[in-house]
């Protein structure tokens, strides 16, 4: 009996010290595991730290700290070698990219809305969230990080449910700059690219179609948008899914990023395709900062609900890579049963080039860009403008013999929506518009050839080569209709115009070039003093100088008023003397 006891209690502490030395095997075996992974944990994590300051380093190390800040404009002071830098940037993108790449993608703002709109509350829960839908082709990493950050850091995040980011065919593949955008904003940016480039209005198309949220906002790839942009953008949507809106679009200088206001104002095109900005009817600046009608927006940031946009049938598909598209859709909207409102309490900074660059849309496409304009141009008068598309080809001729491609989808959709004519349009929306550009033009000041009295076998020369000055070059025989390049009119507007350029001055007025003309007076303003001879710039007594002509080098200049100067007096080749002298009636001088 003794003994069978003595044995069980062998068994059992065997089996005991088995079951002691499998835990220590066992807790020796986890350990290792647990040091292994805690190992392989900290080398990933070493990894992803080092991956994520090489990154820094490429985007951000370069940030010079508050330069910029407040929207202040950035400035410093250059060494030769930096100035030739910023030269070179600007020239190859249309701003100062060299200066872009040391200003903060987190730089602040001032808060520029109106001080009532800072008294506003916004029930962010009845609010519908918003995919915000921004393209972008060959953009510089600077401009656009600073883009997705002011989104992220002044939009509240209830509302903020995905930025769309779609690369529109850039000629490569940044894939440090995608890496760098899925660390710095997680899952909020959502990146698709399109191999080759299909032009703003599809590439937008895409997006909206990649889109969940039932609001969409669009964005171009350089503003920054300001606090408290969004709420009220949402809220007239929220009352009415067949309104769309759009914020004021402040200023960015192309040269130091200096933040500017834009003011309220009612957007238009006149009989030449050029946007124009009307001023606030009476009733409506009264009503300020409260939401007003928008005729045409200006150019592509704007709110609309994801179905409406659908209905309308987003952009025509037929408008190809840039140009026109805010006319198609601003008219769309109106005539088929919707509305555009401008919205002063939302401010958006928008990066505007210098006008001298030439965006270079895609390497592939053959067609010049002033053609493929044209183009544009002309579907959205053959299908919206009714008969009054004729009022644009009379100033625009060259539109006539440009191919429009198929309509038949525009005109389907037209019919489709029971979209109102263009007449409604100008009715309703256009009555100070028709006062400033009426159907029926009054005869023009003067026109012909503007001669040189100094050098009479000299004229005044548009000079079509890329040279953005004009030129003296021999008259043509006839002097009253000549040759279209030497055809000058004083335009009811006082512009001084040929075909759809105006000669406008630079540099406080010492400079004359022509530019497309613009219908806002200013740099564009010119009128003819018919006893002394001279073409005057300039609305205001104190600023107006005279056109010069520097025959010896065949070219014009701007200067100093001077009666007796001879190359300072020219002659039209027809004036209309009983117009000329009531060229200033209700103009302003002083």
């Amino acid at each position: 009996m003794c003994l069978d006891m003595l044995r069980h209690k062998k068994k059992v502490l065997l089996l005991l010290l088995m079951m002691a030395t499998g835990s220590i095997v066992y807790y020796l075996y986890t350990l290792k595991l647990e040091r292994e992974r805690d190992a392989n944990i900290s080398s990933t994590t070493s990894r992803l730290e080092r991956e994520i300051s090489e990154l820094q380093a490429v985007f951000e190390s370069e940030v010079i700290p508050d330069l910029g800040a407040l929207g202040r404009p950035a400035r410093g002071n250059w060494s030769d070698a930096e100035l030739e830098a910023i030269g070179r940037s600007q020239r190859e993108t249309g701003y100062n990219a060299w200066l872009s790449k040391r200003i903060s993608a987190e730089r602040t703002l001032y808060d520029m809305r109106h001080r009532s709109c800072k008294k506003l509350e916004y029930s962010l829960e009845k609010l519908p969230s918003v995919s915000v839908v921004i393209t972008y082709h060959n953009e510089d990493a600077s401009v656009l990080l600073r883009t997705l950050s002011s989104l992220r850091n002044r939009t509240p995040v209830l509302l903020l449910r995905e930025i769309i980011l779609v690369d529109d065919g850039s000629s490569s593949v940044d894939q440090k700059l995608n890496d760098f955008l899925q660390i710095k904003f997680l899952n909020m940016v959502r990146q698709h690219r399109i191999a080759t480039q299909v032009g703003l209005m599809q590439a937008r198309v895409v997006g909206a179609e990649l889109a969940l949220a039932d609001v969409l906002v669009f964005l171009d790839s350089h503003v920054e948008v300001t606090k408290g942009w969004l709420e009220p953008l949402l809220e007239p949507i929220l009352k009415n899914n067949r309104t769309c809106t759009t914020p004021i679009i402040d200023t960015i200088d192309y040269e130091n990023f200096g933040y500017r206001r834009g003011k309220p104002s009612r957007g238009f095109f006149n009989w030449q395709f050029n946007y124009i900005q009307l001023p606030l009817l009476k009733e409506e600046a009264v009503a300020m900062p409260a939401p007003h009608k928008n005729p045409i927006m200006n150019g592509g940031l704007f709110a609309i609900g994801r179905q409406w946009f659908s209905e309308l049938g987003g952009y025509d598909k037929g408008l190809k890579i840039w140009g026109g598209e805010q006319f198609e859709l601003s008219l769309k909207l109106w005539l088929c049963g919707g509305q555009i409102l401008e919205v002063p309490c939302s401010r958006v900074g928008h990066l505007y080039r210098d006008g001298k660059f030439q965006v270079r849309y895609t390497d592939k496409e053959k067609t010049k860009e002033s053609r493929m304009i044209s183009r544009n141009y002309r579907r959205v008068a053959e299908v919206w403008l009714d008969e009054f598309k004729d009022k644009v080809f009379a100033n625009m001729p060259h539109l006539t013999v440009i191919p429009v491609g198929n309509l038949a989808e525009q005109r389907e959709l037209k019919k489709r929506l029971h979209c109102k004519p263009f007449s409604w349009f100008l009715q309703n929306l256009a009555s100070d518009f028709l006062n400033l550009y009426p159907i029926l033009d009054p005869a023009e000041y003067a026109s012909g050839v503007l001669q040189s009295l100094s050098s009479p076998k000299l004229c005044l020369d548009l000079n079509e080569s890329r040279n953005d000055r004009p030129k003296l070059s021999p008259c043509s025989s006839d002097h009253i209709f000549p040759k279209p390049e030497q055809h000058w009119t004083l335009s009811n507007h006082r512009e001084l115009r040929s075909g759809t350029y105006c000669l406008e001055v630079r540099n406080q007025g010492k400079d004359v070039y022509k530019f497309h003309c613009h219908g806002q007076s200013g740099n564009q303003f010119w009128s003819f003093d018919s006893k002394t001879r001279q073409v005057i710039s300039g609305q205001m007594l104190d600023f107006r100088h005279c056109l010069e002509a520097q025959p010896k080098k065949n070219l014009v200049t701007s200067s100093v008023c001077d009666p007796k100067n001879n190359n300072q007096q020219w002659k039209f080749g027809y004036q209309n003397s009983q117009r000329l002298r009531h060229f200033w009636d209700n103009i302003k001088t002083q």
